[in-house]
């Protein structure tokens, strides 16, 4: 076996622990940039609004976890070409409109509660 001396052997830990020390900083700094990256996409509420037809068309929205569950009164005024241009699956069942709202859902629905308190 090679015995190291005191000296060599505490020089290689220092060394050892300054490069995993170094390593994990530029790591975690890499993440953080990852993630900082990652923004969410916008949503033109107005134009959502205009899509399920203005505030007088809808009543009683609901959020269950990533949709918006809401009561549409004419279903004729509902613009389905803007909801896919923003990027909304929209599902219509009776005159119970469910959308499909994946990052922006409880923004979303405060919006739309909002415009309807404004507007009665």
């Amino acid at each position: 076996m090679i015995y190291l001396s005191t000296n060599t052997f505490t020089f290689y830990l220092i060394i050892g622990l300054s490069l995993f020390l170094v390593l994990s900083l530029v790591l975690t700094l890499i993440l953080l940039k990852k993630k900082e990256d990652k923004k969410l996409p916008a949503l033109d509420f107005d134009l959502l609004l205009s899509s399920l037809g203005g505030v007088e068309n809808f009543s009683n929205p609901k959020r269950e976890h990533q949709r918006l569950k809401i009561v549409i009164v004419d279903v004729k005024k509902i613009n389905a070409n803007t909801l896919k241009t923003l990027g909304i699956p929209a599902f219509l069942k009776g005159r119970e409109l469910t959308l499909l709202i994946k990052h922006h859902t409880s923004h979303v629905l405060s919006y739309l509660s909002e415009r309807q308190k404004e507007g009665l």
